[in-house]
């Protein structure tokens, strides 16, 4: 992957660089399990390129559990120690926490990333919390969830139907509910963003199947964050979500 670059930190310590350094060796040879895991003791030992790299691995979705807040925190953690790209970037997080990034602007950031068939860390972080925290502000929470997981209902993917049954969100709660939304109303607005960021992506070169494997994530973590999460799995990540 290109986003890991060349490391920003090096710790003094040898048992913590070296923990950082097998997690590189791992991210080289594709076992994205082993890299989390070293990175995460790296971390814990203060390693700002590992919390940097944490937040890429886990944003991306390369492991399972698929977790953003995890992602976004080592963000957080990494600019706080001074890392210049979590630093050059921590703007378009701090906007998507407070509500304020606006789906225009992460549909183009989308588009504009030429990202080919893989998903973007900082988008897909800033795009679950940012339509959360709109779902949550507007009271549109139940309205987007059922919307959404109605329109999932009609997909011909067997693995969108695993992900509806791993909600564990009864069925009678969400028919109908592509037909509920008011138009003009903040769920009908949030649904459009969705729906705008999808394309967005499949205009970057993200295949259908992924755009709509980010799309369900992105619901999922709304889900986790509202009352419907108490049946829910955790989310998966690309290692077990098609499976």
């Amino acid at each position: 992957m290109t986003e890991f670059q060349a490391p920003f930190y090096s710790s003094p310590s040898e048992k913590i660089e070296k923990q950082y350094v097998a997690g590189v060796i791992a991210m080289q040879e594709g076992d994205f399990n082993a890299a989390s895991r070293n990175w995460e003791n790296a971390a814990r030992g203060g390693h700002v390129s590992a919390l940097f790299n944490l937040s890429l691995l886990w944003g991306g979705g390369s492991v399972s559990p698929y977790d953003f807040d995890l992602a976004a925190d080592c963000w957080y953690k990494a600019a706080e120690g001074g890392h210049p790209r979590a630093k050059d970037m921590l703007w378009q997080l701090e906007a998507a926490d407070r509500g304020g990034f606006g789906a225009d602007n992460l549909a183009k950031f989308a588009e504009e990333s030429n990202s080919g068939n893989t998903l973007i860390p900082s988008i897909m972080i800033c795009a679950a919390r940012f339509y959360e925290v709109l779902c949550r502000k507007y009271g549109a929470t139940a309205d987007v969830i059922a919307y959404e997981l109605d329109a999932a209902a009609c997909s011909d993917y067997d693995f969108v139907h695993s992900f509806i049954e791993r909600t564990g969100i009864d069925k009678n709660f969400y028919l109908g509910g592509l037909n509920r939304l008011k138009s003009g109303s903040a769920a009908d607005q949030i649904t459009d963003g969705l729906n705008k960021l999808h394309i967005a992506m499949r205009s970057s070169g993200v295949s259908e199947e992924l755009a709509v494997m980010a799309r369900c994530s992105i619901v999922g973590h709304v889900i986790s964050k509202s009352p419907f999460d108490e049946r829910a799995q955790p989310l998966r990540g690309l290692d077990k979500f098609f499976k």
